[in-house]
């Protein structure tokens, strides 16, 4: 098997090199942000045919055949030569590149939940027209997926939430590294933001809704701060299937990577003896307001969700750059939100147009506070 990593220097992107050594996976394509001193280790590593980057100058440091932004990033997710095209590039920046592989006809292993967030109706239709084949790699959506195999339909899907860092209480004072600090699962910086506000939580809504085709009526969220049990399927019966596993991206992300087969476990299998409790709440929309935003990104025309998706980037953006406390984030998002009113999407362009969209006005609101 030959695979392309967009993304190679983050959380995701890393574990998937180590997993594809392991088994001898021949690596055709490396994309990075500005990771330079890790991406090239990488190169020397795997010895990709193509690799890109996020800027020109950077391009210029590693060599002349670099390729470098939106189209370089493109181009990789479309490689001719590679069999699976591993997504796991952060935030919007993989929208394009998603949609430009499901038009490929590709098989892609997905970690990008931003692409379906924004895009998820253009995207699912560009990869029915070409046979391209999209495996979920975020934990929950990789559980939904197994547990979707049995050919009985779901009355209710249910995403599991940790909760986040501040589940149990919220310092005084909430600094950068409390946020980043979540109790269960090693992230990158933006989706540990997110997880926090449980803005995450409300983008794997919308995922679920356009990777399954179920109605928003039967997609629901509970918070089991253990993130044991990732995802739970409720049968017509009233029965309960549940997936569970350790809290370690190494599972979905060899699953997505070699499925239908399965390799031996990367990591300590789940010991059901050693495990002390474990706990689930209700997520009230009128206690998180996250929650509420995803209930209203699947029940509402699309481009909420892209205007929502762009917003939550610049101000996650924001907050790592200390311009707004950790308490704006949601009342920003939630602002830009009331003023959009919402239409179908049909085109990529129109996707990126509200994802732009969103952007500006979360901009101009923290610009006028500053």
């Amino acid at each position: 098997m030959k695979i392309s990593v967009l993304g190679s220097t983050g959380v995701i992107g890393t574990l998937t090199l180590e997993i594809a050594e392991k088994y001898s996976v021949e690596v055709v394509g490396l994309a990075a942000g500005r990771n330079l001193s890790k991406l090239s280790e990488q190169i020397q590593r795997f010895g990709p045919k193509y690799v890109g980057v996020e800027r020109r100058e950077d391009a210029e440091k590693l060599g002349k055949d670099v390729l470098w932004g939106r189209d370089g990033l493109n181009r990789l997710a479309t490689l001719e030569e590679a069999d699976l095209v591993v997504i796991a590039v952060a935030g919007v920046a993989g929208i394009e590149p998603t949609y430009m592989a499901a038009l490929a006809g590709k098989r892609i292993a997905l970690a990008n939940k931003e692409s379906l967030v924004s895009g998820g109706k253009v995207i699912g239709e560009a990869a029915r027209r070409s046979g391209a084949f999209i495996l979920p790699v975020d934990s929950e959506h990789n559980s939904l997926f197994q547990l979707l195999l049995f050919p009985e339909k779901p009355q209710e899907l249910i995403l599991t939430a940790s909760g986040g860092p501040f589940f149990r209480g919220k310092p005084a004072v909430i600094k950068i590294q409390d946020v980043l600090s979540h109790p269960t699962w090693k992230m990158g910086k933006k989706i540990t933001v997110d997880s926090a506000t449980l803005m995450n939580k409300a983008f794997e809504m919308v995922e679920a809704r356009w990777l399954f085709g179920l109605s928003p009526e039967k997609i629901k969220v509970l918070i089991h701060p253990q993130s044991v049990v990732h995802a739970l399927v409720r049968m017509k019966d009233g029965t309960l299937f549940a997936h569970l596993g350790p809290a370690d991206m190494r599972i979905p992300i060899q699953y997505a990577l070699f499925y239908p087969e399965r390799k031996p476990p990367p990591s300590q299998p789940l010991d059901l003896a050693s495990l002390q409790g474990l706990e689930f709440y209700e997520a009230p929309p009128e206690k998180y307001p996250a929650i509420e935003l995803g209930y209203r990104m699947i029940q509402e025309p699309c481009s909420l969700a892209a205007v929502i998706n762009g917003a939550n980037d610049f101000v996650v953006e924001s907050f790592l750059q200390g311009k707004i406390p950790f308490e704006r984030i949601l009342d920003v998002i939630i602002e830009v939100s009331k003023v959009h009113r919402p239409y179908p999407l049909s085109g990529m362009e129109e996707v990126l147009e509200a994802v732009r969209e969103g952007r500006e006005r979360a901009k101009k609101i923290i610009e006028g506070e500053g």
